[in-house]
């Protein structure tokens, strides 16, 4: 069982997973069904869930934390998003003016 949720109330993903990939603090890590248990930082970046059959979800997460247990993981993030709901043009663009 995978969570992806935002600081606020909100599931984004919830399901079963093959593997998760998630930016940790001191790189990527991968957590596969009965992963031992772990809590650590996640850095801005992108979770991919592998869903199986071949299937990647991907979701933006501006930083939080992952919680593994042995068969659910956990991600709590300030903000999440689906990769199929971010609108290209308008990062750019928010990229352009904040530097």
């Amino acid at each position: 069982m995978v969570m992806v949720r935002n600081a606020y109330p909100t599931t984004i993903h919830s399901g079963t997973a093959e593997m998760v990939y998630a930016p940790a603090i001191m790189g990527e890590i991968g957590v596969a069904p009965r992963h031992s248990q772990l809590i650590t930082r996640l850095n801005p970046g992108d979770v991919r869930v592998d869903v199986g059959g071949g299937q990647l979800e991907h979701f933006y997460v501006s930083g939080g934390i992952i919680e593994v247990q042995p068969h659910v993981v956990t991600i709590l993030a300030d903000t999440a998003l689906r990769a199929h709901d971010l609108d290209e043009s308008k990062a750019l663009e928010a990229k352009r003016r904040a530097e």
